[in-house]
């Protein structure tokens, strides 16, 4: 008996809507756990999120979250890429000169200036597992985004022309904000997994270092950045749940006889 590693993109792969894991694919992963296999829970949310939508039984797997910016195992959290001291002041200060309003995220705990009616606050920290410091008070971060700032075009172009990644989500209406050498693939070799020694199954373009990797890859829905590096693809519709049972299944089948 050959005992498999399965990486999972937790959103459009096993979550939804943002909603947690299906009690369906729960027990799908409780299926891969009792065969033997180790699962490892990948996101570009932070730690703190991804907890509340994998149930708790869960929770000691290993994770990554923020596009590889923060590694967990068994409860405990290791930020491994953030702004640099300079970098984090620099932008603070240009967080300061245009009045922004800000959600910015640490190893664990945030800094948020959104409001209590802001459409992201719901997400923040709903189960209130974490504190919101002052942003003075955050030791480090490796995510910003800016909610409201009072010149956003003006502001975005001061940050472009720092050695930063910089991308506008919400249609515009916000921005993110993330340190150069984020990579899910080089945080799961953290955890001690090399190059063909894992399955994955993903969808976003942050993957595919991990499509590239694997041992055999799983694309959940279309992305022609991942289409060329895909083994398999599940498009979603009504069944994807089933699909995607289905395909567990029989790969844990399949290469378990190796």
């Amino acid at each position: 008996m050959v005992y498999l590693r399965f990486v999972f993109d937790l959103e459009g792969t096993i979550v939804f809507n943002d909603e947690k894991v299906s009690p369906y694919l729960t027990e799908m992963l409780t299926f891969l756990s009792e065969k033997g296999h180790e699962t490892i829970f990948v996101s570009s949310k932070s730690i703190r999120e991804m907890l509340t939508l994998v149930d708790k039984r869960f929770h000691q797997y290993k994770m990554i979250g923020g596009n590889g910016a923060v590694i967990c195992s068994r409860g405990n959290i290791e930020q491994i890429v953030a702004f640099s001291t300079s970098m984090f002041s620099k932008i603070k200060e240009l967080i300061c000169d245009f009045d922004a309003t800000y959600l910015i995220e640490s190893d664990w705990d945030y800094s948020y200036t959104g409001g209590a009616y802001h459409r992201v606050v719901n997400d923040v920290d709903p189960q209130k597992l974490a504190e919101n410091f002052a942003i003075d008070d955050l030791p480090t971060a490796w995510k910003i985004t800016i909610l409201s700032a009072s010149n956003r075009k003006s502001l975005l172009e001061k940050l472009e022309q720092l050695n930063v990644i910089t991308k506008q989500i919400d249609d515009g209406e916000m921005f993110e904000i993330t340190p150069r050498g984020l990579s899910k693939w080089n945080a799961l070799r953290t955890f001690g997994v090399q190059k063909n020694t894992f399955l994955v199954y993903g969808k976003d373009e942050e993957d595919l270092a991990l499509f590239e990797n694997a041992q055999f890859t799983v694309l959940v829905g279309e992305n022609p950045a991942l289409a060329a590096f895909a083994d398999e693809q599940l498009l979603i519709d009504d069944r994807i749940e089933a699909k995607i049972v289905e395909s567990v299944k029989r790969l844990s089948a399949k290469f378990s006889l190796y």
